[in-house]
């Protein structure tokens, strides 16, 4: 409900009675707006009444019975800070007036000078200022609310490490030279395996916090093939899911200047996402092609497409884009999309994603192929070896 369509609920707060019924009546000129006007004329009255009832707006008067001067300011903002105050006082002080709106009042308006319809704008005006006022704090609350939690996140994920790889080296040694037996050896594999997947989940917080609060993604671009990493993350996918058919197309020149781990990490994050959500008996095609001064990586899967309501907050932190094959979402932290998305723009490049009932999900990561390199340089690419079809 607007203040058009009801009453502003307005508390005056004035000891001398005929300036309270000037203000009043001033206000009852003003045709476009409409008041309830609670009179008071101490501060104890005040602060009693804007407890149990907070007001729309406050009229406050600076000299009172029982407080005087900017006190009466602060007194009221600690009963209720949210309360947008005008300061409506006999004393025509400009540094006053200052050291009012220092204090929290929205406006200094002096006795005599004002007019009804200048005074509903300025209460108006107030109501205003205070609202933007507090979704300013609000804002700016939640923001050192993320940055804390994001900060706790990265200690907390780097002092897990330490347990974490001793747990992850133990269970290696068992495995090598333990002499266990056979339910045994399953068992420490089964904690070899979570130890790996625990590792992965931590850098991801890493990554995340370290993307989150050090202003993007640190990468360090040397001279690279990623034609060499997109065989080497599909061999090792191939190891670790040797029921799953994988088809890699390699075309023109794969040379660049990249940052090779974070490319490998990008690419088998794409590339493990499609093994996930897709159908056993169906592949999974990675394609790799020149497109203008930098190349394509295309990750095609059959599976489910990711609903349209999801599509939007893909690459956002924490979300994950629809249900694995068998009902049940990932397990991770849906950190692996943002992560990838945050390695290309590091790299100047850009990941989008496409996700149809009759195409499946594709992701497509573009990245150029030099970071503003003379053009002498960039000739170098044409040592690289000849193109090829996987």
């Amino acid at each position: 409900m607007t203040f058009q369509e009801r009453p502003m609920r307005l508390l005056l707060v004035e000891d001398n009675p005929g300036d309270a019924r000037l203000i009043q009546e001033e206000l009852k000129e003003v045709s476009s707006a409409r008041f309830e006007v609670l009179h008071v004329a101490r501060m104890a009255e005040a602060e009693r009444a804007v407890r149990e009832a907070p007001p729309d707006a406050v009229l406050l008067d600076l000299s009172l019975p029982d407080g005087h001067g900017l006190s009466n300011i602060s007194r009221l903002l600690q009963a209720v800070p949210v309360v947008p105050l005008v300061v409506l006082t006999g004393t025509d002080d400009e540094r006053l007036a200052v050291q009012a709106v220092h204090q929290g009042a929205q406006d200094y308006l002096v006795k005599g000078q004002v007019t009804g319809p200048l005074l509903v704008r300025a209460l108006r005006y107030a109501i205003e200022r205070k609202r933007v006022e507090e979704g300013l704090k609000r804002e700016e609350s939640q923001r050192q609310t993320a940055v804390f939690r994001e900060q706790f996140v990265g200690i907390l994920g780097h002092d897990l490490r330490n347990p974490l790889q001793a747990i992850a080296g133990n269970a290696g040694l068992l495995l090598r030279y333990g002499g266990l037996t056979e339910p045994q050896r399953k068992a420490v594999n089964r904690i070899s395996i979570s130890a790996d997947r625990m590792a992965r989940m931590i850098n991801d917080l890493l990554d995340f916090t370290r993307a989150r609060l050090g202003g993007g993604y640190p990468v360090s671009r040397a001279r690279m093939n990623v034609h060499d990493v997109l065989r080497q993350v599909v061999e090792e996918l191939e190891v670790a899911h040797p029921q799953r058919s994988f088809e890699l197309s390699l075309s023109g020149n794969g040379w660049g200047d990249w940052d090779a781990d974070r490319i490998a990490q990008a690419a088998s994050n794409l590339v493990g996402n499609a093994v996930q959500y897709s159908p056993e008996n169906s592949p999974v095609q990675v394609v790799a092609r020149d497109e203008g001064e930098g190349i394509s990586v295309q990750v095609h899967n059959l599976g489910s497409p990711i609903p349209v309501e999801r599509l939007p907050h893909i690459f956002d932190p924490f979300v994950r884009g629809r249900e694995g094959v068998r009902g049940q979402e990932r397990a991770g932290l849906g950190l692996g999309l943002y992560i990838t998305h945050e390695i290309v723009r590091a790299h100047s490049g850009t990941l989008r994603v496409t996700s149809t009932d009759s195409d499946g999900t594709r992701f497509w990561m573009n990245l150029p192929r030099y970071a503003s390199m003379p053009a002498s340089t960039r000739e170098g690419g044409g040592r690289t070896s000849a193109a090829q079809d996987g």
